[in-house]
């Protein structure tokens, strides 16, 4: 009779899928809330959460992180004030049935939206520069995007495992 060793997990590998499923886990938990104060504890916990895996992904010291957390917070915070649900909303709908002031509008409104990200964006870089290096701006941007695409991959399991 053999057994079969059963293939190991890292560490690092353990605590990103613990993260994550948090991350996860308090996004769906944001969406039910609707007390103010909870979610903001809410957002700040997804922001510690964030914070953490950034600071591993960078391998940021001390001294650096500190410096770039308050920057990295009033970023975050900025990008919420935009309104990133009505962004597609240009992909629904239908053209045809839209009048030609209306089409303008919500092209318009894409296009301010857009802009507004944009500035944002050139600012926090601006800022960031200041205290991280090139490389670990792009590993910044990239480390955003994992955690956005393992928390909306998450989404979509709990949704698949709810149905």
């Amino acid at each position: 009779m053999t057994f079969r060793k059963k293939p190991s997990i890292s560490i690092d590998m353990k605590k990103n899928i613990v993260i994550l499923s948090l991350l996860a886990l308090m996004f769906c938990m944001s969406a039910q809330s609707q007390n103010l104060n909870r979610n903001q504890l809410l957002r700040q916990r997804i922001e510690l959460a964030k914070l953490r895996q950034i600071r591993q992904n960078l391998q940021l010291d001390e001294t650096t992180f500190v410096q770039f957390r308050p920057l990295y917070l009033k970023y975050e915070r900025t990008l919420a004030n935009i309104d990133f649900r009505s962004q597609n909303k240009i992909m629904k709908v239908n053209a045809d049935s839209l009048s030609a002031q209306d089409a303008d509008l919500l092209v318009l409104a894409q296009w301010a939206r857009a802009r507004r990200l944009l500035q944002v964006r050139e600012q926090a870089y601006a800022e960031f520069r200041k205290i991280l290096t090139s490389q670990q701006l792009v590993k910044l941007y990239q480390c955003e995007t994992e955690i956005r695409q393992k928390v909306m991959s998450e989404l979509r399991n709990r949704k698949k495992q709810a149905l």
